[in-house]
């Protein structure tokens, strides 16, 4: 979980282009982004975004600013509530408890941690212990690495219970306890007093996306020492479901390279990085948060899955895997084999052999599939059906989208099957209609939800005046679609080649339904993959998707009066122009109604007389667009 202040902190490490584009239609151009600006009547790409700087600015009307300003007048939100939208699309969950004003053990947890990682370094780097040099020695973990990750060492005189035992009297009580509730003192078996629950073990730190300390890991460097790794437990402080190890050095990275590698321990991340494969991260288990999940995806095209090769690290890559099909992502698979892992891998081969597997890396699908599939094909048609299903479970997370399609018809014409596609593929769908729980990611599950706490705001010096506006009444009001966007919808949904069209660009700009726009994406995505005799397969699947009640209406009667018949192409200009008409009218009938709800919680004469000629000029535009 994240504060406020912590999402704002990663929604301004993200790229802006991957933020505007949850938004409105953008597209690349150069080493920058351009789309039509949604703040005037833009007919011309006047909107530019600049990844490096952080910043989008129209030529036309002069709208800039960075993510959460964009997000803010797109939406009518306040800063606050633009900063929950964009996090709910990144997948950071914001604490609905704000510890930082609310629980003074948040501050001192922070504290505790900060002075326990200092406390750590200053002992591996002034004392230098014997077993730590024996440990980076055989790691061959070099001084940067050391640096960037700072890789500590805990004393065997309980150091830290004893520092605890000389802060201010005000708040040693408080840092003991909240210490002891983090899991780095403990009390003593025999007697009173406390003592470190880290000791002679090199300790690597475990910060949160922001670059705080949240928790330490630690390995055993004496003979006898037991258990080989000892880690922070889950606490108030500490999500270790949502935090990534390494990502606040990888994070530049994995956006330059547009691809992120992720690792099984800290131990693989620094080897990594150290060789330079600095968009590296590592799981805090056996498996990835939806939140982290979201937040890798958000920033890189390509996922790789690079875990131990051993059969617990197939298997944890298995469940990782099937949670990102479970949103559309298919990750990339790097094999280590004939190594264990990338450290064995790295120092036996070297890095030149790993950037070339990395760059001929297949999916991680491809592999499990080839798996399932032996060498030597029976030639009993019920075990090519037994085979069949096997792979059939491989793709269950990914649903029945084009690549499940495809990868079912290729399983079967390797195994021989004389059945043909159509067959194949409805008997896919038996399939998964028959084993439906297991499509659903355990990770996925749908959390409860608590009772909203008072909005924490900013600092009045993060926040303008003019950003700080809460009156807005339509703000917390769910979009309706609009009888134009029903309109357009059916038809597009009735003629979808529609969606080839020049004119599409300025249309879609218009539409404000998350819903429709969803659909129009899907309908994107694959019209120019499948013939036109699959559309109706393709959009009856489609249908049996989760979506509105109003929206399944308006889908299930277009693909009734579906016919195939292409229309003329005056026909479909008028058909066009007048829908960008009536959607123009919807919106800016939408931006009026806004500025009347500003109007009346005007808190001077002079205010609103300013959002008065605001709405007269709109009604000017509204009657130009009816003259049409």
């Amino acid at each position: 979980m994240a504060s406020i202040d912590e999402a704002k902190d990663i929604i301004k490490g993200t790229p802006i282009s991957s933020v505007i584009n949850f938004y409105h239609p953008i597209s690349k151009r150069g080493g920058n982004y351009e789309g039509i600006c949604p703040f005037h009547g833009d007919t011309q790409p006047s909107l530019k975004i600049n990844d490096s700087k952080g910043i989008y600015k129209c030529f036309a009307c002069d709208a800039a600013g960075d993510s959460i300003k964009f997000v803010q007048d797109k939406l009518s939100l306040n800063y606050i509530e633009a900063i929950k939208d964009i996090a709910s699309n990144l997948g950071i969950t914001i604490e609905e408890k704000e510890w930082k004003n609310k629980d003074p053990r948040y501050e001192i947890a922070l504290k505790v941690l900060k002075a326990a990682n200092r406390l750590y370094k200053k002992v591996a780097s002034e004392m230098n212990p014997a077993n730590y040099k024996a440990f980076l020695t055989k790691r061959g973990l070099n001084e940067e690495s050391v640096t960037n990750f700072e890789i500590g060492y805990a004393p065997p005189n309980n150091a830290l219970t004893k520092y605890l035992n000389t802060i201010s009297e005000s708040e040693r009580t408080m840092a003991i306890k909240v210490a002891k509730e983090i899991g780095l003192i403990r009390d003593n078996k025999h007697g009173a007093g406390y003592y470190d629950f880290y000791r002679d073990r090199v300790v690597f730190p475990i910060w949160d996306h922001s670059t705080k300390v949240r928790g330490f890991s630690s390995r055993a460097v004496l003979p006898d020492q037991k258990p080989k790794y000892l880690n922070s437990g889950e606490s108030f402080i500490f999500d270790k479901g949502n935090t990534l190890y390494g990502f606040h050095l990888a994070k530049r990275s994995i956006r330059e390279t547009d691809s992120a590698i992720v690792v099984e321990g800290n131990m693989d991340a620094i080897t990594l990085h150290q060789y330079g494969f600095k968009n590296s991260v590592a799981t805090m288990g056996v498996s990835l948060s939806q939140s982290s999940i979201k937040l890798l995806t958000n920033m890189a095209k390509d996922i790789y899955l690079a875990m131990d090769s051993d059969p617990a690290g197939i298997k944890a890559m298995t469940r990782i895997n099937n949670d990102f099909l479970a949103i559309g992502i298919v990750p990339k698979f790097i094999s280590f084999e004939p190594a264990k892992d990338p450290d064995e891998f790295l120092n036996e081969y070297g890095r030149l052999e790993l950037m070339d597997r990395i760059e001929k890396a297949d999916t991680f699908l491809d592999f499990l599939i080839n798996q399932a599939i032996p060498e030597s094909i029976p030639q009993s048609t019920d075990k090519k059906l037994e085979i069949l299903k096997e792979v059939f479970k491989i793709l269950m997370p990914l649903g029945t989208n084009i690549r499940a399609n495809e990868k079912v018809i290729e399983t079967a014409k390797a195994l021989s099957l004389a059945s043909s596609n159509e067959d194949i593929i409805n008997e896919y769908k038996e399939f998964m209609n028959s084993n439906k729980p297991l499509v659903k990611s355990q990770s996925f599950k749908k959390q409860p939800v608590k009772a909203p706490e008072p909005e924490y705001i900013p600092p009045t010096d993060e926040m303008p005046q003019f950003l700080e506006e809460e009156s807005n009444a339509l703000s917390n009001v769910p979009i309706k679609i609009n009888k134009p966007e029903k309109v357009f919808l059916e038809i597009l949904l009735t003629h979808p080649e529609l969606i080839l069209k020049e004119e599409m660009t300025e249309i879609l700009d218009l539409i404000e339904h998350f819903e429709v726009k969803r659909i129009v994406q899907w309908l994107k995505n694959i019209y120019l993959e499948i013939d036109e005799a699959e559309y109706l397969l393709f959009a009856n699947q489609k249908m049996k998707e989760t979506m509105p009640d109003e929206i399944k209406m308006i889908f299930a009667k277009s693909l009734q009066s579906y016919k195939n018949l292409k229309l003329d192409s005056d026909i479909i200009g008028k058909m066009l122009g007048d829908l960008k008409v009536n959607l123009e009218v919807e919106k800016l009938k939408f931006k009026r109604e806004a500025l009347r709800n500003k109007q009346r919680n005007a808190i001077s004469d002079e205010e609103g007389l300013t959002f008065l000629k605001e709405i007269q000029s709109i009604e000017q535009e509204l009657l130009a667009l009816r003259n049409k």
